[in-house]
């Protein structure tokens, strides 16, 4: 992480030099005051909590913050901080002005879709050791500009990696409970299910629940029922004798109607034309 050649990739990555506008150590006394919604545009700003528990508002959406928890408030982003107001926190913070990477804004450090929020502990010693010598480096007699940038570019693309790779672990998460709730779904479309049934057999809120399957799958939830009912009636249709009626309720309809109007909102056709139909085919 500290390889700082003229060629390293810490380095490389900035189109600018980026530079110190301020890093600050606040104790409980200070941060318990409210601090109400604001926005800059001239900076990155990253605040690591050393200890104590609050509330950040960051493009407004609220997050529980506690100890070893890493901030980041790209520029444009409107947030808000509310400390404890009894106990406080400790944080570390610091700016950055000139932060230039390809593909972004001026003092994005990455895309809003990410979190600006890295819990879990991840990457805390490093961003805290980073930081703290900003810190000494900052209030010295001589403060060196090549080490304060060298330091500020590890300290800005060890957090862009903990963000994207944070990211990353999540989406897989999210994907591996879309493909059981699909498993499930798979297992019992045939039978009187309902959306709520679903996120009960999960343990988990339905809107939630509905929101990973879509992001996995594709469909809703009750999309993807439909789908597997129709797809498996159509090959019953192919294949059997059996009547319309019978294959509406092997494939989880409780009336012929009920499926007579799914079957041809989904196919365009009746279950019956689409026996003959398919049926007179060579």
């Amino acid at each position: 992480m500290f390889k700082f050649g003229k060629n390293s990739p810490v380095v490389s990555s900035f189109e600018k030099q980026p530079y110190l506008i301020a890093v600050n150590a606040e104790d409980r006394m200070q941060t318990r005051t409210a601090r109400m919604m604001h926005v800059h545009y001239d900076r990155i700003e990253i605040l690591q909590l050393q200890s104590g528990h609050g509330v950040h508002i960051i493009d407004g959406k609220e997050y529980q913050t506690k100890q070893g928890d890493i901030l980041i408030y790209n520029a444009g982003i409107k947030h808000e901080e509310f400390a404890d107001s009894e106990n406080g926190m400790d944080i570390l913070s610091c700016a950055i002005g000139d932060v230039f990477l390809k593909g972004l804004a001026p003092n994005v450090l990455f895309a809003e879709k990410y979190s600006p929020v890295i819990q879990n502990g991840s990457c805390y010693h490093e961003v805290g050791a980073l930081m703290i010598m900003l810190y000494t480096n900052f209030l010295s007699r001589n403060p060196s500009r090549e080490l304060e940038y060298h330091l500020l570019c590890s300290l800005l693309l060890t957090i862009r990696e903990a963000v994207m790779r944070g990211e990353s672990e999540e989406e897989q998460k999210e994907q591996e409970l879309g493909h059981l709730i699909q498993s499930y779904i798979d297992q019992h479309y045939k039978e009187n299910i309902s959306l709520q049934d679903i996120a009960d057999e999960m343990n988990m809120n339905h809107y939630y629940m509905s929101h990973v399957f879509k992001s996995t799958i594709g469909y809703s939830p009750m999309q993807y029922v439909i789908r597997r009912r129709i797809g498996e009636a159509q090959s019953y249709l192919l294949a059997t004798d059996k009547t319309v009626t019978e294959i509406a309720y092997m494939v989880g309809y409780n009336s012929a109607s009920n499926f007579n109007n799914a079957f041809k909102k989904m196919v365009g056709m009746s279950p019956q034309r689409y026996r003959e139909f398919w049926g007179s085919q060579p």
